[in-house]
């Protein structure tokens, strides 16, 4: 993990991280959501929809979204929404009156994870001469918020990022490598069902944080949910979260897909960025309850809530 040297403040829940020195870059490029296939039926009641793709790039000219002077982190974020039936006035009235609903959720949802499966095809590509190390995020939504990672507050003012719903770590190699300069996987159905339960066990953490056995005060909250967010844990056999892993668990709406790098010192002295993309393709599955729009690609609405267990400095 990275350690930043800085103080600040802990805002956990519901917050806006859109502004500040921790604000990543966040780009609207244009998604197309036409169907890039028809409805391609999978099942007796499943439908599948192939979105077009979708494309997200940092250039080596944009600024850091964190800088303390001896390092720089630069990062870019695209929101993604699904194309997600939304419900009437009519049925959000309904689900708000549903009782005995579990308290990390305000109301029944609307969409759960049994309703829809989601895959995600990716390629990321280095555009530079040299070797870059790059993260790939993906962090969720749901009807309720987006999950934002944010900064722990460690020992001595040092600032330790939190995990993204999904992140992996690569080194893509430069064009004058003469190596593949292209990554390429899947976060399968399984895996980004997993992230729905993830962000679930997050938000029932959030809401029901547990107790420290640190004399110090040490909170544990952002360390439980990293724990459940770490790609490497399964909610199915992880011990260490499984009392807070809810049976109801609310569908994924759409994704904040970025990239972040450390920056890179020229011969000047000066950091950079990297020239890097990442491009995916987005395969949505109804399993028959009718949530996904049949008739055009409307994504989902970027939510305007952030969910967080991240120190919000400078905000």
């Amino acid at each position: 993990m990275l350690k930043l040297q800085t103080s600040a403040s802990q805002d956990r829940g519901v917050s806006d991280p859109r502004r500040g020195a921790f604000s990543p870059c966040i780009r609207c490029l244009g998604i197309g959501f036409a169907a890039a296939l028809a409805l391609a039926c999978s099942g007796e009641d499943e439908t599948q929809r192939t979105l077009d793709p979708v494309q997200v790039g940092m250039t080596d000219d944009m600024a850091p979204t964190y800088d303390d002077g001896e390092m720089q982190i630069f990062e870019v974020k695209l929101p993604v929404g699904f194309p997600i039936v939304q419900p009437t006035d009519a049925q959000r009235e309904s689900l708000a009156r549903v009782e005995n609903v579990p308290n990390y959720l305000d109301h029944y949802p609307w969409l759960t994870n049994q309703d829809v499966q989601v895959q995600i095809t990716w390629t990321l590509t280095n555009l530079d001469a040299e070797d870059h190390n790059v993260w790939l995020l993906i962090d969720p939504w749901n009807e309720y918020g987006r999950y934002w990672p944010g900064f722990t507050q460690a020992e001595e003012d040092e600032l330790i990022p939190n995990y993204s719903g999904i992140q992996v770590y690569f080194e893509v190699p430069g064009t004058a490598s003469g190596r593949e300069t292209r990554r390429h996987g899947t976060f399968t159905f399984e895996d980004m069902n997993e992230l729905a339960i993830d962000f679930a066990t997050a938000m029932n953490l959030i809401a029901n944080p547990p107790e420290s056995d640190n004399q110090d005060g040490y909170d544990a909250l952002p360390t439980y949910v990293n724990h459940a967010f770490n790609i490497e844990n399964r909610s199915y056999n992880d011990v260490y979260v499984k009392g807070y892993v809810p049976g109801l668990v609310p569908g994924l709406t759409g994704i904040d897909l970025g990239l972040r790098v450390l920056g890179s010192v020229d011969e000047n002295g000066v950091s950079h960025a990297a020239n890097v993309a990442v491009e995916i393709g987005v395969e949505v599955v109804d399993k028959g309850n009718s949530k996904v729009l049949t008739t055009d690609l409307t994504p989902w609405p970027e939510p305007e809530q952030f969910i967080t267990v991240g120190t919000m400095a400078g905000m």
